[in-house]
């Protein structure tokens, strides 16, 4: 069974359209993906979840590869097939150092990846935050201070976690199909 429609562009109304035309603006590509179409049947619903996630991702301290590296992370550890793939898409076009190899690697069991300093402290906070965030440590907090994170910047982190895993829920409870440019790594 299906579980969603998608609005196609043509298709949308005019207020779904303002979010499909702010999508490609802010991120420079000529079509909407999967997940924003899926929400496309409700302008309120399609705004809200774009807007949580251009806040989130394109404003703030922290680099968008890092940010792209949290997201992919947070939807391995979730099983989340779709975000998993769009976010290594990502991950992959803004980190030239890194190789599709790279992140399926990452993703074995006691596999591990040749990951930059600063990526691995903060995957090793979001793998924490993910399993239990009620358990995450004044030493984990210190781990990426000790990085040179700053207190703000700590909290832009746990905002990128948090989004990646409301997102995770809504991709895979409709179990939306991948994108035509997305490569499933789950």
């Amino acid at each position: 069974m299906r579980r969603y429609t998608l609005t196609e562009y043509d298709d949308a109304s005019p207020a779904t359209r303002e979010v499909y035309d702010d999508f490609m603006r802010t991120t420079g590509s000529t079509s909407v993906p999967v997940w924003i179409e899926s929400l496309g049947h409700s302008p309120s619903l399609a705004r809200a979840y774009w807007e949580r996630a251009k806040g989130t991702l394109f404003s703030g301290s922290l680099p968008l590869p890092l940010k792209e590296m949290i997201v992919f992370t947070v939807s391995a550890e979730n099983g989340a097939r779709y975000c998993s793939a769009c976010h290594a898409h990502n991950v992959l076009s803004l980190d030239k150092s890194l190789e599709f190899g790279d992140l399926q690697n990452f993703l074995r069991p006691g596999g591990k990846a040749d990951l930059p300093p600063y990526y691995r402290t903060v995957v090793e906070f979001a793998i924490k935050a993910v399993h239990d965030a009620n358990a995450l440590s004044d030493e984990d907090f210190e781990s990426l201070s000790d990085e040179g994170f700053s207190q703000s910047e700590i909290c832009e982190i746990i905002a990128v976690i948090d989004m990646a895993t409301m997102f995770n829920i809504y991709t895979s409870s409709l179990r939306l199909d991948l994108d035509p440019d997305y490569q499933a790594i789950l």
